[in-house]
């Protein structure tokens, strides 16, 4: 049995305890199953990736933040993608085709557990070849309260999950536009 966690860098969360998100307790969450996973006979493993704020940078990262927090209505699921948007020019600029290089490296062809809610990573992962047997998402008692509109945010946006969600319905609320089937 293995169980993985692919996760990217969040300094803010995994080296100063932010909790505008979930970064930290996903990685203390992975990290705890790999563990569990080893001391019953299995392999853990824990691919940490430099890839700060959805590879926008650290400094675009904080930027978004802010401006989250300061804009008309304070925070909300509805334009937690738009922020990011309106500050980077983009919502996402991670590029995940190679993330699975490691795992290829280290022989991996099946992975039992991989705890990661995205579908980007996901979908690397298997269309380089590994097997992933079962998604895991964050509990949702570990999810910081800040963290809320973030996960919400991403829940609705179509992001796996082990809750169930009307995308269609959430994902219209959330992004304030129609969807398209």
């Amino acid at each position: 049995e293995l169980t993985c966690r692919v996760h990217d860098e969040c300094n803010g969360s995994d080296v100063f305890g932010s909790d505008i998100c979930t970064c930290r307790p996903y990685l203390i969450y992975g990290i705890e199953d790999a563990a569990r996973t080893a001391q019953r006979g299995g392999v853990g493993i824990i691919a940490y990736y430099r890839k700060e704020g959805r590879a926008l940078g650290e400094v675009t990262k904080f930027l978004v933040y802010n401006a989250r927090k300061r804009q008309e209505g304070g925070d909300s699921a509805a334009t937690y993608f738009r922020r990011t948007e309106c500050v980077a020019g983009v919502e996402d600029a991670r590029f995940q085709e190679l993330m699975p290089d490691i795992l290829q490296f280290f022989g991996i062809t099946k992975i039992h557990n991989l705890h990661s809610m995205s579908n980007m990573k996901y979908n690397a992962i298997v269309k380089s070849g590994i097997e992933v047997v079962n998604r895991i998402s964050i509990p949702p008692e570990l999810i910081p309260q800040d963290a809320q509109v973030e996960i919400e945010a991403k829940k609705a946006a179509g992001y796996f999950t082990q809750d169930e969600v009307k995308k269609g319905e959430a994902l219209e609320k959330v992004k304030g536009r129609p969807i398209d089937e």
